[in-house]
């Protein structure tokens, strides 16, 4: 059986609302810092809940790249898509980087069932000059299509969801 690879993008419908509005560089950066999701979900592998604690690896359906890094860059799209009001940028934290502000993500869960549900249950961290000034959690279950498509498509509707949270809470805080 061939193996069906994936890759977690930020969905088309809240995606084309903000093309073309951002001005970049004009207002401040905000650096994700590396994303911290349990060890057994980080890998090539789509992990899928089953009944109680039990987990199912699917080898034939794959991550395109470290789930980590996929969420800090899907994350930073959609993050940088909801700050167009302060022409805030969000990017992966990289070496040498001396952004205005960095975010640190904790997920506890994300995962799901094919047939059911996906949730995303995280905590975040919003710090300046490496002082923590604002941090909330954030909880979503959405429902999902029967097939693989839908279910990754679901990953990125709740990083969008995850990301509008955060920018609420950004402007609230620093305007």
């Amino acid at each position: 059986m061939p193996t069906s690879v994936y890759i977690i993008d930020v969905p088309n419908e809240y995606a084309e609302q903000y093309r073309n509005r951002l001005q970049t560089g004009s207002g401040p950066v905000f650096a994700i810092m590396h994303i911290n999701i349990p060890s057994y979900l980080n890998r090539p592998q789509i992990v899928m809940r089953d009944k109680g604690a039990k987990i199912i690896i699917e080898e034939r359906h794959r991550w395109g790249e470290n789930l980590d890094k996929a969420i800090s860059r899907v994350l930073s799209d959609a993050l940088t898509n909801n700050l167009t009001a302060i022409n805030g940028v969000a990017v992966p934290l990289k070496l040498g980087m001396h952004p205005d502000y960095t975010i640190q993500v904790d997920i506890s869960h994300f995962e799901g069932n094919i047939n059911d549900y996906l949730e995303l249950d995280a905590f975040w961290t919003l710090q300046k000059g490496g002082m923590k000034i604002l941090q909330a959690s954030f909880y979503k279950k959405l429902s999902v299509e029967h097939n693989y498509s839908g279910f990754v498509q679901a990953y990125g509707e709740l990083l969008y969801l995850l990301a509008q949270a955060m920018s609420d809470a950004i402007y609230a805080h620093i305007r």
